[in-house]
């Protein structure tokens, strides 16, 4: 953790820690005064209506009396009634006070039980309060009930409707309604009493609450800040002593202090500094082991291509000591100079060349050479690198490696020669079977057997006369091979004219001998098939190339294929059997005469 977050965050943790005391302690503060503000007008307003209780049955009670005067005044035949003091407005104004009492009577009720949310305490119950209210109304109920039975009364007995008043309704009111409404009244009283008492208990404990809370803060913030002081100091002092102690010479002391701040930051960089400093002082003897363990040859020059250093391989495989090489020019070591590898342009540095070294002893040493720039301060170039490896080895390898291949291609040569004779000598076998031969269908047999070694004999010979042994050119092979074939049938009544339109194309020697196969059984039953005797016609051979494929189609303008079924011989089966050997595809079409084509794709193909 960086240092401004940890203070950052300290601080803030500090300042969280008050801020919520100080709002806790506000949301308390403001939450009592509320309390205790609704306590204070509900106990008033409950006070107010416990008194409008009382005032509205004394009211009904001095009505009632007035009420008992108008009687008593009846009975002396005086007529002091006036608008406002008779019987029936005496009556509504005793119902208009008990009205105004039950009123205020529910209004008490709903006031009892409303209740404000206290966070300190449960609501206050009610119960007590409420039995009280309904002991008043039933009390009051039953002296309503006889008011109207003192309403009841007749006017003219006047002493049954006092007597009535001053023994039941007087005494009642007395007695059993005024008690109820002081009892109420100071229940009340006390209920509210004991309600903030105990507001203002549970404020004091809130505020010790409070003072122990603002305690804990402040240790809190007394730790927080002897930890980042520690996490501050401790690591500071770490590095004062090791610095001392690397400015005295002791390379291998570390502060080994681990963490993602400032301070961590600060030591990583003064330890990996130490570190670079312990092996730049070793570094020398450590470079000088890995150059004289190298067996290749390694020359160090300046920029002017002069030696300044070697290793012991130089000493080994030319002979030369450092002392004998020191200060001279480069070149001294080469019998072949490579080129460009002394040139000063930057392109050229990096890069491998072929050469020859000459030793002490005049040995001619045949080495690959790497060169690498040496550069300084801004860039500039202080020297050069070069690097040998000897490659004696490799260049004896490569010499018996052409020297074997140029063997084989001799003995390759050699084999189709002796391939080519072989087979001419069974031509001129069973030419001589052919001579002896009285049958024609062994005639025929001998000849087309002839014909199709010819072929394969030519293919050889083309090879051996050709400056590649795998492959030969087609389109010139053709040719010769239709040349041979018309000779052969020249002695024919017919007359058979044979044409070529043909692409240059190269094959190799796997492709060349099924698809010289191919043309010769392709002519000969066209020779032998598709014309009368005596008739006229034209053959036409044609070997076309597009996009590394070949088609090779033989086509007459003699009699065609047979209406019904495929045609099949032993030439047809040879043909198609041939035509597998290409993996091509073989088709047999009338069209003015026999059309037949295959379809292979040639390994190297030559279109011009």
């Amino acid at each position: 953790m960086k240092l401004s977050t940890k203070l950052i965050g300290s601080f803030s943790i500090v300042v969280l820690v008050v801020g919520g005391i100080g709002l806790t302690a506000s949301y308390f503060n403001d939450a009592v005064k509320d309390q205790v503000t609704f306590e204070s007008d509900k106990a008033i307003q409950e006070v107010t209506l416990a008194g409008e209780l009382g005032l509205q049955l004394f009211k009904s009670l001095t009505r009632t009396q007035y009420l008992l005067e108008d009687s008593y005044r009846e009975t002396l035949s005086m007529d002091y009634s006036r608008s406002n003091r008779t019987k029936e407005v005496q009556i509504a104004k005793i119902e208009k006070s008990l009205g105004e009492f039950e009123k205020s009577l529910k209004k008490l009720k709903i006031l009892v039980k409303s209740n404000q949310k206290n966070i300190f305490n449960p609501p206050k119950d009610s119960s007590k309060v409420l039995s009280l209210l309904k002991k008043l109304e039933k009390k009051y109920r039953n002296y309503s009930s006889l008011l109207i039975q003192f309403q009841n009364i007749s006017t003219e007995n006047y002493q049954d409707r006092k007597e009535f008043f001053t023994v039941t309704i007087e005494p009642y009111f007395r007695s059993n309604l005024l008690p109820e409404i002081d009892r109420l009244r100071n229940h009340i009283q006390q209920t509210h009493q004991q309600q903030i008492a105990g507001l203002n208990s549970q404020l004091d404990r809130v505020g010790y609450i409070l003072v122990i809370a603002t305690g804990i803060a402040l240790i809190v913030a007394i730790v927080l800040s002897l930890f980042i002081y520690r996490s501050i100091a401790n690591p500071i002092a770490k590095i004062a002593d090791a610095a001392q102690s690397v400015g005295k010479g002791n390379l291998q002391n570390r502060i080994n202090y681990n963490s993602n701040d400032e301070l961590g930051q600060l030591s990583s960089t003064f330890d990996q500094m130490a570190e670079n400093l312990s092996k730049t002082t070793v570094s020398r003897d450590y470079v000088d082991s890995i150059i004289e363990a190298m067996a290749d040859l390694l020359v160090v020059t300046n920029k002017d291509f002069n030696i300044t250093r070697v290793n012991s391989a130089v000493s080994d495989i030319l002979g030369y000591t450092e002392n004998d090489l020191l200060g001279k020019s480069i070149d001294a070591l080469f019998n072949e100079m490579p080129e460009n590898i002394f040139t000063k342009q930057n392109t050229d540095s990096n890069r491998t060349y072929t050469g020859e070294l000459i030793g002490k002893s005049k040995d001619i040493i045949p080495v690959s050479i790497s060169r690498g720039k040496i550069n300084g301060k801004e860039e500039a170039t202080e020297g050069y690198v070069f690097v040998a490896s000897d490659i004696s080895a490799e260049k004896e390898a490569q010499k018996k490696i052409k020297q074997s291949l140029k063997d084989k291609e001799v003995l390759l040569a050699e084999v189709h020669d002796r391939v080519k004779n072989n087979l001419a000598v069974i031509t001129g076998m069973l030419q001589m079977q052919i001579w002896e031969a009285e049958s024609d269908l062994v005639v025929s047999a001998l000849q087309q057997s002839r014909l199709r070694v010819q072929s394969i004999a030519l293919v050889h010979e083309k090879l051996y006369q050709s400056d590649s042994l795998s492959f030969i050119e087609f389109d010139k092979y053709v040719h010769d091979l239709l040349e041979s074939i018309r000779s052969t049938y020249s002695n024919k009544k017919s007359d058979i004219k044979i044409t070529t339109e043909l692409d240059r194309i190269v094959l190799n020697i796997n492709q060349a001998i099924p698809c010289s196969l191919l043309i010769n059984e392709l002519v000969v039953n066209s020779l032998k098939h598709a014309f009368e005797d005596g008739q006229e016609g034209h053959i036409k051979v044609l070997f076309k190339t597009f996009d590394n494929k070949v088609v090779l189609t033989v086509k007459d303008n003699g009699i065609g294929f047979p209406e019904k079924g495929d045609p099949e011989s032993l030439g047809i089966t040879l043909i198609k059997t041939l035509a597998k050997q290409l993996e091509g595809a073989v088709t047999f079409k009338n069209k003015n005469g026999a059309e037949i084509s295959v379809l292979f794709k040639a390994e190297k193909v030559l279109n011009t």
